[in-house]
């Protein structure tokens, strides 16, 4: 990842100093922008992880310089979350952990307060052209490829009762229930960037589908299913180094962006 982003940031400060000293009309002239990102986006599941996840969000921030050729350089990170599950709570903990209605009990010996939620994050590094097409040359629709990392997990969230804390994934326990996975990612997107000299009147919209190539980050699977051939109770122990998902996101994207462009000086004339 360092060799994917350390270029694309000296290029970015060489962008800045190039575009902070060019003070031309952007209304009038394809311009070099550099521009600070503050970004959101909704995501649906597909692929292999359809089967564990429901919709989700996506926030984060990056940075953007456009050429004055048009082209587009970008790098961002951004935090998956969410709270919707395609699965219930006794194919996420296993029969081991939970009563059958999936309620977890407490050291109290009563039902503890428990959620699940998706937690990840995805950092990436991205090119792209835009298409002059609206009020200034340098607004228009614009496609862009990106290439980066994209890592997910189930985060167990509880509220510590006095003496019902659940042991059973306190600390390290909740590692063998989260089912990390992580991999190298691929994106595509396209949309419409508006930008203007006005600094409070820069964004895009686009739509977006990430795809990455996954595999179980953690070593094992503690949770405990019933073997149909034999009655008994059996972890899934060990996961497979092997074993790879095919994850698939996508959505649609709002984007704030803060450009860095120097404003042209208004003329006078004097007579």
């Amino acid at each position: 990842m360092r060799k994917i982003f350390l270029p694309l940031f000296l290029l970015f400060g060489v962008a800045l100093q190039v575009a902070a000293q060019q003070p031309k009309d952007i209304m009038k002239a394809p311009i070099p922008v550099a521009m600070f990102q503050a970004t959101y986006a909704f995501h649906f599941p597909g692929l292999d992880n359809k089967a564990l996840f429901g919709v989700s969000h996506n926030v984060g921030g990056g940075f953007t310089f456009k050429t004055e050729t048009n082209w587009l350089l970008t790098a961002d990170a951004n935090f998956i979350f969410g709270s919707k599950f395609n699965v219930d709570r006794l194919e996420i903990f296993g029969e081991g952990l939970t009563t059958d209605a999936g309620e977890i009990i407490g050291a109290a010996g009563s039902f503890a307060m428990l959620e699940v939620n998706q937690r990840g994050f995805h950092v990436q590094a991205k090119a792209g052209y835009l298409f002059p097409f609206g009020p200034n040359p340098n607004s228009g629709f614009f496609v862009q490829g990106g290439l980066g990392y994209l890592r997910t997990r189930i985060r167990t969230d509880f509220s510590r009762t006095l003496l019902n804390d659940i042991n059973q994934v306190m600390g390290d326990y909740e590692y063998g229930y989260d089912r990390m996975r992580g991999g190298p990612a691929l994106h595509l997107e396209g949309g419409y960037l508006l930008l203007n000299d006005t600094r409070l009147i820069n964004a895009s919209i686009a739509l977006e589908v990430t795809y990455a190539r996954t595999r179980d980050l953690r070593d094992y699977d503690f949770r405990v299913f019933t073997n149909h051939d034999t009655g008994m109770q059996e972890p899934v122990g060990y996961t497979d180094p092997n074993k790879r998902y095919n994850d698939l996101y996508y959505g649609i994207r709002v984007t704030w962006n803060i450009p860095t462009y120097q404003r042209r000086p208004e003329e006078f004339y004097y007579y």
